[in-house]
């Protein structure tokens, strides 16, 4: 008597059909701390395979046309401290590429004026309280508490104020770290218009906090020591500035800073890497010392994983086991690896992910403009102290950046405004209304719909800013656990802080110590 055949195993059968790859380093995030640290890890000679959720690699970084130029999306320039950033183009070849922009000065804008901001200030803070144009800035009552500086005593060093009433408002609790926010030391020091038309637009537009949320000392180091030497915080920051190394501040690739981006996926190409964007990441399992990938058909076994992509897209962890729950396969440890590859090691992720602060959004609306119908105005970047439902900074590209002047044509001007998610409408006449409307009160000019020749929106989601106050206890409860972990790594602007200069040096880290166990 035969054996009647078995039945058809979907589970086998698709297994057959999609085959499990093997290789060294998977990277999750394609983005560009993804991209570097895949890059150096195959340098390092480690088979890799990056894996991008959208349809295009760069993540924050990345370029849209816009009346036939290819403009950069997302970041334009990048910090040149440190040359983190420009070792890298030079390791790419792009060293003869790197742009310095144009010197023009920023204004601020406030009740109903642009006015040029100090040329010699600290994140906004002047250093030269007889600067000119800063009392067209302060107003008289302003700048006469503003000098007040000079004379006040050093009581600072130390403290620990409350949020003040904006942060208060937002549902911001008092600050962790030790010392004074930098809202509380600037206003203790020069007073609310200080703080509010010169410091807050400028840590707003880098940071994306406010200035209640971040440590005076983390951006300011040793300022209350300068200050207790000084006497002044204007002196104090004085003395920050003439430290700075000569040169600007920041710079800039001809062509874009998404240049970048294209330059490592042709390295990573031809060094055999595998680059697959448009497919997100189902599922991340435990598979005895490595792990288990799937995204979509694709199967992969990985000696170790990159996660370059921030926690609130780590859904493919699962949900984190309730309060007092447990796994039933406690962590194995080791004296080399500690908590390796098992369901605790991505549990203990899938919690890092649930409790990481939400991100926030920003959306960036390009204007090329007809340059022979604008009036005669200001050719220069300005910030809003209070951007209300209006733009809160507006960037005059093709004044600051020579190649987009160029790329742009004669009589085009290039403009980009930006604006906290939810204001700009979806609809493209109303968004270009609203775009035209902020961009000629922040310059001072009208500007009609005719003028117009194209515009782009691109929405962008930013991951909590590290310096914000309370990311400490995140960031590191992150490292300790990944650390413990041994075969998994991080990198990415959501762990290594806000910038390309912060977010590459940490990468190209994360590359090596990935390829490197």
């Amino acid at each position: 008597m035969s054996t009647p055949p078995a039945e058809p195993d979907d589970g086998a059968s698709a297994r057959a059909q999609n085959p499990t790859s093997t290789v060294g380093v998977v990277v999750i995030g394609g983005g560009v701390a993804g991209l570097v640290a895949a890059w150096e890890a195959a340098r390092a000679g480690s088979s890799v395979t990056v894996l991008e959720a959208a349809d295009s690699f760069g993540g924050l970084v990345g370029s849209n046309p816009v009346a036939g130029v290819a403009l950069d999306s997302g970041a334009e320039s990048f910090a040149t401290r440190g040359g983190t950033v420009a070792a890298l183009i030079d390791d790419l070849g792009l060293a003869s590429e790197i742009v310095t922009p144009s010197r023009v000065p920023a204004r601020v804008h406030h009740d109903g004026f642009s006015r040029a901001m100090p040329a010699t200030g600290v994140l906004g803070i002047p250093t030269d309280l007889d600067a000119p144009g800063l009392a067209e800035v302060l107003g008289a009552d302003g700048l006469a508490r503003a000098r007040l500086d000079l004379d006040l005593p050093v009581d600072v060093t130390g403290a620990r104020p409350a949020a003040g009433p904006g942060a208060v408002a937002r549902g911001v609790g008092p600050s962790p770290a030790p010392g004074p926010t930098l809202a509380a030391l600037v206003t203790a020091r020069m007073g609310e218009a200080v703080t509010d038309r010169l410091l807050r637009p400028v840590v707003r537009g880098v940071h994306s906090v406010e200035p209640e949320e971040l440590a005076a000392t983390d951006l300011l180091p040793g300022v209350l020591d300068r200050l207790a030497r000084t006497g002044s915080l204007a002196a104090s920051l004085a003395e920050i500035r003439a430290a700075a190394p000569a040169g600007s501040a920041v710079q800039g690739v001809r062509g874009g800073i998404h240049r970048l981006v294209e330059a490592l996926v042709a390295d990573l190409t031809r060094a055999g890497a595998d680059l697959r964007p448009g497919t997100p990441v189902d599922s991340l399992t435990p598979d005895g010392g490595g792990w288990l990938v799937h995204a979509g058909s694709i199967r992969i076994r990985a000696g170790k994983v990159l996660l370059a992509s921030p926690p609130h897209t780590w859904g493919f962890l699962g949900a984190p086991p309730q309060p007092g729950a447990t796994t039933g396969d406690p962590a194995r440890t080791d004296g080399r690896d500690g908590i390796r590859s098992t369901p605790e090691a991505t549990n203990a992720l899938a919690r890092l992910a649930a409790d990481w602060p939400a991100p926030s959004g920003v959306d960036l609306v390009t204007l090329v403009l007809d340059d022979t119908a604008l009036p005669e105005h200001p050719r220069a970047g300005v910030l809003v102290a209070v951007p209300g439902r209006g733009a809160k900074a507006l960037t005059y590209a093709s004044a600051k950046w020579d190649w987009v002047a160029q790329a742009a044509g004669p009589d085009r001007a290039v403009i980009r405004l930006s604006y906290a998610a939810g204001i700009v409408p979806g609809d493209a006449a109303e968004r270009a209304t609203l775009a035209l409307s902020d961009a000629g009160r922040l310059l001072g000019i009208t500007i009609g719909a005719d003028a117009l020749i194209d515009h782009i929106r691109v929405s962008l989601t930013l991951p909590r800013p590290t310096r914000a106050w309370g990311m400490s206890q995140h960031v590191e409860a992150a490292r300790s656990t990944v650390t413990a972990m041994g075969s998994l790594d991080v990198a990415g602007t959501w762990i290594a802080g806000t910038g390309l200069a912060s977010v590459i040096a940490d990468a190209r880290d994360a590359g090596r110590r990935i390829s490197g166990f």
